[in-house]
């Protein structure tokens, strides 16, 4: 082949098959007669083919532009196809995106985040992943989900990063647990009770210690892998827990849950979107900016 045929190439050879003149496939196009006769010999010479026999002022298709026909046919149908998905991605009529979040964004706050979102972009097929802090942000580095909500106590170098909301995290007995009668739980109380920590690579478990103090697992440990197993631990009496006031607000309020207070300083996190900042896809790029449209105003 002496080049490559190109998708003008194939439209102007369609056109020209359709009409059996040049030029009535030149009026078609918008082109000029030369313009059309040049696309055909370029095209003839980059197949190696004669795809066109003249007929008095008209053409007719050779026996290998007949074969060639369907076949350029299909492609251009193809090439409309691309076309037509791309133009519905770039105006979020269809796409995807993928989304990796902490236990407690993704069951307590993410709900709320994406509301406006789905409403305005019916189309966008959205997956979502529920997994710690560490693994959401570490799906993310590996490019498997397009963005991470998480509640990352340290900086994430390489990441693009926004603040959405601040929690709360609080040391949590049942009502009816001994720790709650306690005007002040002391380290040797807590020891004496069984602590119901989240999995290590939790966001909480990350900032428990902190808040624990000498506490923190001082005592008998029960590890439970997801937020409502150990709020639903907590409810049954069977130890404390370090649980963000999302997850448990409606519970301290009804009084099903208590505050166990430790005297140590109160400790504030924030929920925070990740991306790649190589990554701008049409549906990631709207999902952004409708975060910094909720960012702090969801509380």
């Amino acid at each position: 082949m002496i080049g490559s045929p190109n998708s003008d190439q194939l439209q102007t050879f369609a056109a020209v098959a359709a009409h059996e003149h040049v030029t009535e496939a030149a009026m078609e196009l918008g082109l000029s007669q030369p313009a059309v006769s040049h696309q055909l010999k370029a095209f003839q010479q980059a197949l190696g083919l004669s795809l066109l026999e003249r007929v008095g002022r008209r053409v007719r298709l050779s026996e290998d532009g007949k074969a060639l026909l369907p076949v350029i046919t299909a492609a251009l149908a193809a090439l409309r196809a691309v076309e037509e998905v791309a133009a519905a991605r770039r105006g979020l009529i269809a796409g995807g995106l993928s989304v990796a979040a902490s236990n407690t964004i993704g069951i307590y706050r993410m709900p709320d985040w994406l509301a406006g979102y789905v409403e305005r972009y019916p189309g966008i097929n959205i997956r979502v992943r529920l997994v710690n802090t560490l693994a959401a942000i570490g799906l993310l580095r590996a490019g498997e989900v397009d963005c991470a909500l998480v509640e990352a106590p340290e900086p994430t170098p390489g990441l693009q990063e926004m603040l959405v909301e601040d929690d709360e995290l609080v040391v949590v007995v049942s009502a009816h647990h001994p720790l709650a009668r306690l005007e002040r739980a002391r380290v040797a109380d807590l020891s004496r009770h069984r602590y119901l920590a989240r999995e290590r690579g939790s966001g909480t478990e990350a900032l428990a210690a902190e808040l624990l103090g000498a506490a923190y697992r001082s005592g008998q440990v029960l590890e439970l892998g997801q937020v409502d197993a150990v709020r639903s631990a907590v409810l049954a009496g069977l130890g404390y827990a370090v649980l963000p006031l999302a997850a448990i607000g409606e519970f301290l309020e009804s009084g099903e849950l208590c505050r166990v207070h430790t005297g140590r300083p109160s400790l504030r996190r924030t929920f925070r979107a990740l991306r790649r900042p190589v990554s701008h896809s049409p549906a990631l790029d709207a999902f952004w900016g409708h975060l910094r449209t909720v960012a702090y105003q969801t509380q």
